[in-house]
């Protein structure tokens, strides 16, 4: 028999077996050819589009995709001036939450203002106020719920999603159509002239990122409300607009002009960089609120207290400044404030207490009380009358305390001299002498809130004792005197009116020193 013949089974296997080797060798084109592929299913694809934008034959740019972006310029151009900053604009946000308001959050909201908590604050007490203003905006906070919060920041979104659309720089992209194009000109179209595709790839690929975030099922009549109440004008025509966002949803889902970039770079595996932004501006706005909020009720409140001091001062002292202390005072906690110290910390309790009891209580207590009403007096219970006398020289003490201490303070007194050692500029930077000087201060307040409580205390026994008293003498039951009328004849005025008289100052400086030591 003569030589077998090769199948054709053995002919592919011998092929085979040499394309692997010169691939082993020298390499292959397969990866240029399945581009090339790729590309040409592409062009392909795009001579077939509807969207006439592009001629894979020649790689030009046709007026079809230059009447797309001047009809996009024709319709949001007009707003590009309307809305810097408006993505980070807090009157935008506040505007879109607030439209989001049930009724009673409305009234809430408006409560929560400072003109609502100043109003509030002429109705009810401090501590009151605080209470009402914390449930109120704990009331406000809780109506969000989940549903809303969502649609919220939905509606911002594609307020966002629309700001960025309308910022793209359309003008830019058009004068590459027509050099002799006129920004700001909104009436007559560019002459659009099919260009080279390698001008326009990049103002492509920006335009993408542009677009495709954009989520066409949003709620634009509510993003544009928003931005109309925001502007005072309409930022876009609304007919106009619902057009082009059917023809932005068409181009979009279409894929023709990331199509024509994968042509124009020659790069088939181009995919545009679409980062769909989600924002969260109601936590991040109601947090502001809260702290907003309270910072408004603190100065509201401080506010009051400053005007009661005030009131209180003025009804006690009249109408000129009250300094008594000459170095326990605030003047002097610039010094400290230098180390990052809060210094002397009851400098305007110690002042005032050592004016009223120095000024206006010391003289008409010893006349009235201990002269006319222990020494004179027929008590008809010891027990109360001691305890008057114990209040009284106590108080009469405290004042004598209260200079001795503030006198300790000076640079030659003995609670100075500790403080100024401790504060020495040598020692500025020695953590050991901050220590020493905050252990000082900390000794200093203590001894000046003790004396305070102290005389306050005694006060106290001292104005409920008169108030006994004076109900004694208008009921003329003798239950706690049995010789009022004597007492009168003693008295250069009535007995009654220097006691009412004196019970009512310090029951006002009792106020008074309640809200500067509170502070």
């Amino acid at each position: 028999m003569g030589d077998t013949a090769k199948s054709p089974h053995n002919d592919g296997g011998h092929s085979s077996f040499l394309q692997r080797l010169i691939a082993i060798l020298f390499g292959t084109d397969e990866p240029d050819r399945e581009k090339r592929r790729q590309l040409k299913r592409i062009a392909a694809e795009l001579s077939r589009h509807k969207y006439r934008f592009f001629k894979p034959r020649s790689g030009e740019i046709l007026a079809g995709l230059g009447r797309f972006f001047w009809e996009i310029y024709r319709v949001v151009g007009p707003a590009q001036n309307l809305l810097p900053g408006a993505e980070s604009s807090n009157a935008l946000k506040t505007i879109l939450i607030e439209r989001h308001h049930t009724e009673e959050q409305q009234q809430l909201r408006a409560a929560l203002s400072e003109p609502g908590i100043r109003e509030a604050a002429g109705r009810v007490p401090p501590k009151q106020l605080a209470a009402t203003v914390t449930h109120d905006l704990e009331s406000y906070l809780a109506a969000f719920d989940s549903e809303t919060v969502t649609s919220i920041n939905r509606t911002f979104d594609a307020i966002r999603q629309l700001v960025d659309l309308i910022r793209f720089d359309y003008f830019v992209l058009l004068r590459k159509f027509d050099s002799t194009f006129v920004e700001g000109n909104f009436l007559h179209p560019p002459r659009l002239e099919a260009i080279s595709g390698e001008h326009l790839s990049d103002d492509i690929k920006d335009f993408l990122e542009v677009l495709l975030p954009i989520e066409f099922d949003a709620d634009w009549d509510r993003a544009l409300d928003v931005l109309t109440e925001y502007k005072g004008v309409e930022v876009a025509d609304r007919g106009a607009w619902k057009k082009l966002l059917t023809a932005l949803r068409s181009v979009a889902r279409s894929g023709v002009l990331q199509m024509i970039v994968q042509l124009i770079d020659d790069d088939p595996g181009y995919k545009p960089l679409a980062r769909r932004e989600r924002h969260h501006i109601v936590e991040s706005h109601l947090s502001v609120l809260k702290t907003q909020t309270e910072a408004i009720l603190q100065k509201v409140l401080r506010e009051t207290r400053d005007n009661r001091v005030r009131e209180l001062a003025s009804t006690i002292f009249g109408s000129e400044p009250v300094v008594r202390t000459r170095n326990y005072t605030e003047s002097a906690n610039s010094v400290f404030a230098k180390r990052l110290l809060a210094g002397f910390t009851r400098t305007e309790a110690m002042n005032y207490l050592i004016a009223f009891l120095t000024d206006h209580f010391n003289a008409e207590a010893r006349g009235l009380v201990s002269e006319l009403l222990i020494v004179r007096g027929r008590w008809c219970d010891s027990s109360i009358s001691s305890e008057f006398s114990e209040a009284l020289y106590a108080v009469l003490n405290a004042a004598e305390q209260l200079v001795e201490f503030d006198d300790s303070l000076s640079d030659d007194g003995e609670l100075g001299a500790r403080l100024r050692r401790a504060s020495a500029p040598v020692k500025e930077n020695s953590p050991q002498s901050t220590r020493l000087l905050r252990q000082a201060l900390q000794d200093v307040n203590e001894r000046a809130t003790e004396l305070i409580t102290d005389a306050a205390s005694d006060l106290i026994t001292i104005g409920k004792v008169i108030k006994v008293l004076i109900d004694d003498l208008e009921q003329n039951a003798q239950k706690v005197l049995l010789n009022w009328k004597e007492l009168e004849a003693y008295s250069e005025r009535p007995v009654r009116d220097r006691l009412v008289a004196l019970y009512k100052k310090i029951y006002a400086f009792l106020q008074l020193l309640k809200l500067l030591v509170k502070k």
